[in-house]
């Protein structure tokens, strides 16, 4: 197929051509998590690495369990001085912290609430069962719970409401949304960040949680 045709290319050297398919089928399949990595891949050889992590990560919340998605995230941001996985945390616990992608975990919630609440409903309608479904009811509120719960921590995740760096040379972070405020920091290019604001279509408001300082920043940056 098309991917197939692209990763020739890949293969071959024409990291251009075959980022420019890749990203053809990344317009199209926006869940396609290999377009992404594909296209992460074809940056990084073209010593782009701020592209290569955007894609990377794109690729990883899509897809977290794949092995090559996680080890070439892991590695472009070693490469550019970050940490993927947090020192002294088990691999075995930041494996399954990311186990599910953020789309599985909404779906799983989605579906344990509705199926909560049709259980709720023949539980109240039926009180000949009720003595029968209530370990089932309390089950399923317990794995609903655990679902929100999971939900709210991966919010905490360096890849929730993430971007990065993508501009070349080092990028300004500014003490407000306006070239007339003070650029107190710089950012290299590949940096995750977080975003916390945008004051238009200009500035977003952007917070770095290894070093606890936040600021704004173009949003063409």
């Amino acid at each position: 197929g098309m991917l197939a045709e692209y990763n020739d290319l890949y293969k071959s050297g024409s990291y251009q051509a075959a980022l420019e398919g890749y990203q053809e089928i990344a317009a199209k399949e926006a869940y396609n998590p290999y377009a992404f990595y594909n296209a992460g891949n074809a940056y990084f050889r073209m010593d782009k690495t701020g592209p290569a992590i955007l894609n990377y990560g794109k690729a990883f919340r899509l897809n977290p369990r794949d092995v090559d998605i996680r080890a070439n995230l892991e590695f472009a941001m070693k490469h550019t001085g970050q940490i993927f996985m947090p020192e002294g945390l088990p691999k075995i616990l930041h494996y399954l912290y990311y186990f599910f992608s953020d789309r599985e975990l909404k779906a799983a919630a989605t579906a344990l609430w509705w199926a909560l609440c049709l259980l709720l409903s023949f539980y109240a309608l039926k009180p000949s069962v009720q003595e029968r479904l209530r370990g089932l009811v309390l089950g399923l509120v317990l794995v609903f719970g655990a679902a929100i719960l999971w939900r709210a921590a991966r919010n905490s995740s360096p890849f929730s409401d993430a971007a990065v760096i993508t501009a070349t040379g080092t990028t300004p972070l500014m003490s407000g949304p306006g070239d007339t405020f003070k650029t107190y920091a710089t950012l290299p290019e590949a940096r995750l960040v977080k975003i916390l604001d945008e004051s238009d279509d200009i500035y977003y408001e952007i917070g770095i949680p290894r070093e606890g300082i936040k600021g704004w920043v173009k949003k063409t940056s």
